[in-house]
């Protein structure tokens, strides 16, 4: 699963990234966040005139049906393997696949009894992309409340110790289709994914506790085992 990550990059950097997908962004940089957590708003890219434009979004999709924002809490990732099927996500996978841009993710392996946090990114590349649904809903306000699932998989051997699943993780040359396409151009997308080159390491505990922000975060620590997993 997915359930915290870190934003650190440039429009700039994320244009270079992704060369292969015509971007309309903001203006401005986006803020380094450090502990981005559910509901929290933040950048994600949809659709728009063949390429994408960059929306602000809430993390924790609601489908139209839901009642409350509760759900919000279960709905943060869509696993692969029923995004297609569950109601909650399935018109969203039909006509309103996202990217979400970051520059890494947090996990929390179990290491001698207890759960040590590890931030996991691309190793030569500060920007990565997630792929993901979205969905608009009234806010009750006379205009939209956005938002969004990140679709995880199967973990790759290289994260299996840290989780047994991982965010969809995709390369740019498939981005512009994973948006464009249909649902099974997409599903196709995300089967083929190559398996990107992630690095990790354990870091402090003091991100358990959303309030924390700050670079300090990411910092790696000594870790159990000799500092790393075989």
């Amino acid at each position: 699963m997915c359930g915290r990550f870190t934003r650190d990059f440039t429009w700039q950097q994320v244009r270079e990234f992704s060369h292969m997908l015509d971007l309309v962004v903001p203006a401005e940089d986006p803020a380094p966040a450090w502990n981005i957590a559910p509901t929290d708003p933040g950048p994600v890219i949809v659709a728009h005139d063949g390429g994408g434009l960059v929306r602000e979004m809430r993390w924790g999709l609601l489908p139209p049906f839901a009642k409350d924002t509760k759900l919000v809490y279960s709905t943060i990732n869509a696993r692969l393997e029923s995004v297609a099927e569950k109601p909650a996500f399935r018109d969203a996978w039909k006509q309103r696949r996202a990217l979400i841009p970051a520059s890494g993710y947090y996990e929390w392996p179990v290491i001698d009894g207890r759960k040590r946090p590890h931030w996991i990114h691309l190793a030569d590349s500060p920007v990565l992309m997630f792929g993901g649904v979205w969905e608009s809903r009234p806010d009750g306000m006379g205009g939209a409340l956005l938002t969004y699932s990140i679709v995880t998989r199967a973990a790759d051997p290289v994260i299996a110790p840290v989780h047994d699943r991982m965010p969809l993780i995709l390369p740019p040359d498939v981005l512009h289709d994973w948006l464009h396409g249909d649902a099974d151009d997409a599903m196709a997308i995300a089967h083929a994914a190559p398996e990107p080159a992630l690095a990790y390491h354990e870091v402090d505990t003091a991100v358990g506790n959303v309030r924390n922000q700050g670079r300090q975060l990411i910092a790696p620590i000594p870790c159990a085992a000799d500092g790393l997993f075989p």
